[in-house]
């Protein structure tokens, strides 16, 4: 029996006293008169009762069904989480191989063209000392065939 019905019956009981006949509303309840009405009173609220307790069972229920859900989810995620995470850090490791090929590469590049420069800056030098030392040379004998033409 549903709630409403519980009460449905309680308002008729309610109903059956008020439409009594005049002679009997005045008159005082039996003790037979209240035992049937606590009976009648007494099932409508075992079967409410009986419902409410059907109710918190589907409810409780429901909330370890909730909680099974959420844990089962709750690993899913964890799971596909340590995935990405995993796919991440692999990555970052490929990226940081790549980085110290390309450092390594890009060291060994700068000492050849450092070693190349330092050839070329020294030929050079070599060269301009050549050139000038040629240039004071030729200056001093200039001079020293001025000097004799003067002496």
């Amino acid at each position: 029996m549903s709630q409403q019905a519980a009460l449905l019956d309680i308002n008729q009981i309610g109903n059956l006293m008020a439409d009594q006949p005049e002679k009997t509303k005045d008159s005082p309840a039996t003790v037979q008169d209240l035992r049937n009405m606590g009976i009648a009173i007494d099932a409508n609220f075992i079967v409410i009762r009986s419902e409410m307790a059907t109710g918190f069972a589907k409810v409780e229920s429901e909330f370890k069904s909730v909680r099974s859900e959420a844990k089962t989810d709750t690993a899913l995620l964890r799971s596909e989480m340590a995935t990405g995470f995993a796919k991440v850090e692999s990555e970052i490791k490929s990226v940081r191989g790549e980085a110290k090929t390309e450092s390594a590469l890009l060291r060994s590049d700068m000492a050849t063209d450092f070693a190349n420069l330092d050839r070329r800056v020294s030929q050079l030098f070599k060269a301009d000392i050549r050139w000038q030392a040629g240039f004071a040379l030729t200056i001093i004998g200039a001079m020293i065939t001025i000097a004799k033409f003067v002496i």
